[in-house]
């Protein structure tokens, strides 16, 4: 929220692109497109949370991912890029969204193929990149 406040700019979402706030457990099935490259929305569990909510559709891209940030005895919750997450990294982010941290929920964003310029949103998505010392940040 206090981010919203300052970079209002930045959560206008580009044309094509859908964040949706969801209880876990999502109700999701995930696929990599390619291994540790980005995963899809296979399918909605039906009568999952985000099947009743309406909004994110099987084929839709995994793009952004909120997760916490531990350093110390401070922790952080922040929505990084998730392009480039495979499977694997895209559940720990999702399962570090806890009730012990005060999260009830998760927040997904998605670029819906078709719908959306994928080169607009990585320019988007270049606001959320998160510092170089987080275990989220993939090697290049």
């Amino acid at each position: 929220d206090e981010d919203s406040e300052l970079y209002p700019e930045q959560f206008k979402l580009p044309k094509g692109v859908y964040e949706v706030k969801l209880a876990k457990p999502c109700g999701i099935l995930f696929e990599e497109i390619e291994p540790n490259r980005g995963v899809y929305i296979q399918d909605l569990v039906e009568g999952g949370n985000a099947a009743r909510q309406g909004i994110l559709k099987p084929d839709d891209i995994l793009i952004g991912v909120t997760a916490i940030q531990i350093a110390g005895a401070k922790w952080e919750r922040r929505l990084i890029p998730a392009r480039k997450f495979g499977l694997d990294l895209v559940v720990v982010a999702i399962s570090s969204n806890e009730e012990k941290w005060g999260c009830n929920n998760v927040i997904l964003m998605v670029e819906r193929p078709g719908e959306c310029n994928r080169d607009e949103v990585a320019k988007f998505l270049e606001f959320f990149e998160p510092p170089p010392d987080t275990p989220w940040k993939l090697p290049q």
